[in-house]
């Protein structure tokens, strides 16, 4: 809260901050905002109903694969969470959380096996304004092939529909690379129900670059000689310990 000397001051203050954004944002960022609340503000945003939203950088940040789960099933618009990944991510707005993405192995079969990993869940709240999550799809699209990168994995590929622009995928450096043609999961040798549209979709992927493994160094077996054992010592190498020397040995 902003406490002023008086109500007329105050109505300027607050009026001042509804005009001019970038001098609001300063102001609150000089009497402390940044250390009381513990994050970086980005900027002061426009919630559509004359009023000004807190919006603070988006930070990546780990994330649970119960809550990424659960976050999915809530507000994900047309899929469920999966059943498994491989791993996880999440973005925030100070302590709110956006969005997440879940990777995991390739659904299809002629992909599996081959160095490639998929983000089977992209899903950003949907009922928050639009400018507090501005960003948040395609900073997750980024995380999620730079980690997939650090783990060892070639390249990554996503869907999406057919009718969606795919702007966050673009902005995050992906290629579209092909036009899969909807279809059920259900098979002649396995019966599975279809939950989701057979819909086309277009599938996007994105090249990554593993480290390098570092060869590691070759280590010398040891001779008879580096045997430090009491069985293969010789008396002179047993310190410590009085031996009796043969005096056939001089």
């Amino acid at each position: 809260m902003i406490h002023t000397c008086c109500e007329a001051l105050h109505d300027s203050v607050v009026h001042g901050m509804a005009d001019d954004p970038d001098w609001a944002r300063r102001l609150l960022r000089r009497i402390g905002a940044d250390l009381y609340t513990g994050h970086t503000l980005r900027r002061l945003a426009d919630d559509g109903c004359c009023g000004m939203l807190l919006d603070w950088q988006l930070r990546i940040r780990p994330v649970t694969f119960a809550v990424a789960s659960q976050f999915v099933d809530r507000h994900h618009a047309h899929c469920r969470a999966p059943s498994c990944w491989r791993f996880g991510i999440s973005v925030r707005n100070g302590t709110t959380l956006i969005g997440v993405a879940m990777i995991g192995n390739p659904v299809a079969r002629s992909l599996a096996g081959r160095g490639i990993v998929e983000v089977n869940r992209l899903c950003v709240h949907r009922y928050i304004s639009a400018a507090l999550r501005w960003n948040a799809a395609s900073m997750l699209l980024r995380q999620a092939a730079r980690k997939a990168g650090q783990h060892g994995w070639s390249r990554i590929i996503t869907y999406t529909l057919i009718d969606e622009s795919g702007s966050s995928l673009l902005g995050a450096g992906w290629t579209r690379e092909a036009v899969i043609r909807g279809r059920g999961w259900h098979g002649g040798a396995r019966k599975r129900r279809n939950r989701n549209a057979w819909v086309d979709k277009i599938r996007w992927g994105k090249e990554l670059h593993p480290p390098r493994q570092v060869p590691r160094r070759s280590v010398r077996s040891p001779t008879p000689m580096d045997e430090t054992s009491p069985e293969s010592a010789t008396p002179f190498a047993l310190a410590g310990q009085s031996q009796a020397v043969p005096l056939g040995l001089f």
